[in-house]
């Protein structure tokens, strides 16, 4: 582990067909036969005009959204200050809840929209309820607890709560990240290690503009290009795309991607050459918080230029004062 133009003014207030400016009745007078007929006239000239002048607007396509406006005359921050103020605002969040957003595409295809409430809390503690697809399915994840395995019901018949692998096939069906990546501590830190190592190498392009509005809040956009670049290496004994993420300290799924030969992490064998990106992808788009300095949506492009993965995270609330009873199956409030 989602790029904006002028919006016109919403036509709404016209004036109603036939209806009559108040300016132009002469109350309790009878007027001459000649000045009734102009009036007539006039009358159906103005409706004429506010039926055709109506219908152009509504057959004028929408505009995408305006850039939030900037709260000050201030200078745009670079990136690397949005970087050390979202990384210096993370460290100060305990725990959070949200309504979270994500789409992912593999290999071939792109995976549904998915819409779920989140629950996290330090060290490392998740909940995940899906509202659709898969409604009613949730995930309870604490580090250090339940041997290390996830807590997961599917929400449907036949609903039993089963322990799974973080990094089995189960888990990741449908993932790029395990849950190990989860959060908005995780997506800070891989922007900034890909931004970084961009600039430090003077490589790829990167802009920072007024974002649009999600959720109602102000952003900032960083918008950044990265070279095709990375390193092809031999797998080693007893080593899968796992173990070579480790080592490489890049995503294992964008590994298996970018290496279309592969469909599982145990397919690679001893000896053979495996393909590592240096970078996450090849264009990313960063709509950052202008108030808490926190990443609101996320887009990264694959190389063929196909949305590879986008989160949004909406109605985000911080320092809720979550609690333990946030993370236990027996909570009545859930469905275990």
């Amino acid at each position: 582990m989602t790029a904006v133009s002028r919006k016109n003014p919403d036509p709404d207030g016209s004036v109603q067909a036939g209806e009559i400016d108040p300016r132009t009745r002469l109350c309790g007078i009878v007027r001459p036969r000649k000045e009734k007929e102009a009036t007539m006239v006039l009358r159906a000239a103005i409706v004429l005009l506010v039926l055709t002048g109506s219908a152009s607007v509504l057959a004028a396509e929408p505009e995408p959204a305006p850039p939030s406006p900037a709260p000050s005359g201030d200078p745009l921050p670079s990136v690397e200050e949005i970087i050390q103020r979202a990384e210096a605002s993370i460290a100060k969040v305990n725990d959070y809840t949200a309504l979270m957003l994500k789409q992912e595409r593999f290999k071939k295809e792109t995976g549904p929209r998915e819409r779920m409430q989140i629950k996290f809390a330090r060290p490392f503690k998740v909940y995940v309820k899906y509202l659709e697809p898969f409604a009613g399915r949730e995930i309870i994840f604490v580090r250090g607890s339940n041997d290390n395995q996830l807590k997961v019901h599917k929400g449907s018949f036949p609903d039993i709560n089963v322990n799974l692998d973080p990094r089995g096939s189960m888990a990741m069906g449908g993932n790029h990240h395990s849950i190990f990546d989860f959060g908005l501590e995780n997506t800070i830190k891989v922007a900034a290690k890909n931004l970084r190592l961009a600039m430090q190498r003077k490589e790829g392009t990167f802009d920072v503009s007024e974002g649009p509005a999600v959720g109602g809040r102000q952003t900032l956009r960083i918008q950044a290009s990265f070279p095709k670049a990375g390193a092809t290496i031999k797998v080693g004994a007893d080593e899968d795309l796992w173990k070579i993420a480790t080592r490489t300290g890049q995503d294992m799924y964008l590994i298996l991607y970018a290496n279309p030969e592969y469909d599982e992490p145990d397919d690679p064998d001893e000896g053979d050459s495996v393909w590592v990106p240096r970078y996450y992808g090849a264009r990313a788009e960063f709509l950052v918080d202008r108030e808490t300095n926190l990443p609101l949506r996320v887009t990264i492009w694959d190389w063929k230029g196909q949305v590879y993965e986008t989160f949004e995270y909406q109605d985000l609330k911080l320092n809720p004062g979550l609690t333990s009873r946030d993370f236990d199956p027996a909570n009545p409030a859930y469905k275990f």
